[in-house]
């Protein structure tokens, strides 16, 4: 029994706000979640969404902290 291919899922619209100082963006899909931080994005992919707010809260972090 095969099953047929799907479609692919399309993306989420990305979400845009203010964190601090910092404006962030994520959006994507399942599997390939993207994360911008002061509208530079961060050189990767996320499996999940939570896994890249995870990203962005580090990267808006270290950027407060100068390093």
């Amino acid at each position: 029994m095969s099953r047929e291919p799907q479609p692919p899922r399309p993306a989420a619209p990305p979400i845009t706000f203010e964190v601090g100082k910092h404006r962030v963006r994520v959006g994507g899909q399942p599997g390939s979640w993207q994360v911008s931080v002061d509208e530079r994005s961060l050189d990767r992919t996320y499996h999940t969404a939570a896994d890249a707010w995870e990203a962005r809260v580090r990267e808006a972090d270290r950027q407060d902290r100068g390093s």
